[in-house]
């Protein structure tokens, strides 16, 4: 079968639910079902009929509003491989960012947090940029942990992993804490995205303003921070000047950092002594 026709079929589909870059979509999906790259998916010129169907099955799919790095399984993120499923968030972009700006600052046998790790993405990432370092990755949910361990697992990447609540089953203390907790007002769930709902309402829902994470994070830190320790928080859009005025209560040299697109996005701040 002449694969233009199927990625032809596949754009229209894709096109007609208003799915944004939908040609790119459409790439990532034949390169999926034919284990090809895009280089070598531009060298074909036919597929069998089996793959054609599987192609156009996984665009309905898409089209229906999941989102395409659940049907392929996974993202690259941070120079690894992450898997996801509908247990975890998908990493996005501007959390890239926020291992880049952990990493800089941090010291060889630094011990690091990954607080709401979800996939893993950001202390796997860490992990992968910075093999000195002692990682744990935590998170409440038991369906988060068996894909972070997946994660650590596939990536060749030796971290501590624990399920807490927070930090009610963490021992011990650490030089880094980084988290990007839940943060979005429960009334504003129903408004989300079509695809963003398909994502768990545990890892989204930060509670009636959005905040509870946070004031919880910063109100138990100080017993897990030692001297001179960072806390690196991702928010959302509106966020940081609140975070970072809750900080205060425990921190000193407290700093908000914009994201790629210009959105204070990121919040730190060092552990009063």
């Amino acid at each position: 079968m002449d694969i233009q026709s199927t990625v032809k079929l596949c754009n229209e589909i894709l096109k007609n639910a208003n799915v944004l870059d939908y040609k790119n979509n459409t790439t990532f999906l034949c390169c999926y079902v034919l284990n090809k790259t895009r280089l070598e998916l531009m060298l074909l010129t036919s597929i069998d009929i089996k793959a054609h169907n599987k192609i156009i099955k996984l665009a309905k799919k898409r089209a229906s509003g999941l989102p395409l790095q659940y049907i392929i399984g996974y993202v690259d993120f941070y120079y690894n491989k992450i898997y996801v499923n509908k247990n975890v968030l998908i990493p996005r972009n501007e959390t890239e960012q926020l291992c880049d700006i952990v990493v800089s600052e941090l010291k060889p046998n630094f011990n690091v947090l990954d607080l709401c790790t979800g996939s893993g993405c950001i202390g796997l990432g860490i992990k992968n940029k910075f093999k000195n370092c002692n990682v744990t990755l935590s998170d409440v949910s038991k369906k988060a942990i068996y894909v972070a361990k997946k994660n650590a697992k596939q990536n060749n990447l030796k971290v501590k992993i624990i399920k807490s609540d927070l930090l009610n089953s963490v021992k011990g203390k650490f030089d880094v804490i980084v988290s990007n907790p839940p943060y979005i007002k429960t009334k504003d769930l129903e408004h989300l995205s079509i695809e963003v709902k398909h994502e768990p309402v545990l890892a989204l829902d930060g509670s009636k303003d959005g905040y509870a994470y946070y004031k919880r994070i910063i109100d138990e830190v100080p017993n897990f921070l030692n001297n001179n320790g960072r806390i690196y928080f991702e928010c959302g859009v509106g966020q940081a000047q609140k975070i970072a005025k809750y900080l205060e209560k425990n921190f000193d040299c407290i700093k908000i950092i914009k994201d790629y697109y210009g959105k204070s996005r990121f919040v730190t701040g060092v552990i009063k002594s």
